[in-house]
């Protein structure tokens, strides 16, 4: 017997995460009292969506047999695709869009500073000199409208 993380997503977005009881052996698991009485009361009004138990950093699915209770499918671990991580990575926040938006802007402007330091110390003017100085004025002006973007951008 083992304690172990699950994690119940309906369709409506509701994600419920508790503690259950595993045992390894039969791969039956016992749910607390409250978890019982609230995924009854979900099942009702909503589509369960998946329902996942994490074992040791490996999540399975959780499958319901009717008479008989939960049991954990050892047979095919439930894995996160890089797809998943890829969209968590551009479904940031607003509070996550500000800040790369500041970090844009300080980025720019420093790109901006290096650009004008360059030419400053500059001490023959040639087009292969200037090449490095008017790349680092495009990326500051790149760099500024991303970051221009990120604060523009509002979540739903």
């Amino acid at each position: 017997m083992k304690f172990v993380n699950v994690e119940v997503s309906y369709e409506g977005g509701t994600v419920l995460g508790d503690r259950v009881l595993l045992d390894l052996k039969s791969a039956h698991v016992t749910l607390p009292p409250r978890l019982a009485s609230l995924m009854e009361v979900l099942n009702r009004c909503d589509q369960l969506k998946s329902f996942v138990a994490d074992c040791g950093g490996t999540r399975y699915l959780v499958k319901h047999e009717t008479g008989r209770g939960y049991f954990v499918d050892f047979s095919a671990p439930c894995r996160r695709g890089f797809a998943a991580g890829a969209m968590h990575l551009f479904s940031s926040s607003p509070a996550q869009r500000r800040l790369n938006g500041r970090f844009a802007h300080m980025l720019s402007a420093m790109a901006l500073i290096g650009a004008c330091f360059e030419v400053a110390t500059m001490h023959g003017f040639s087009w292969h000199s200037l090449l490095e100085p008017l790349c680092l004025g495009v990326s500051s002006i790149a760099l500024f409208v991303v970051g221009h973007r990120c604060f523009a951008a509002r979540c739903l």
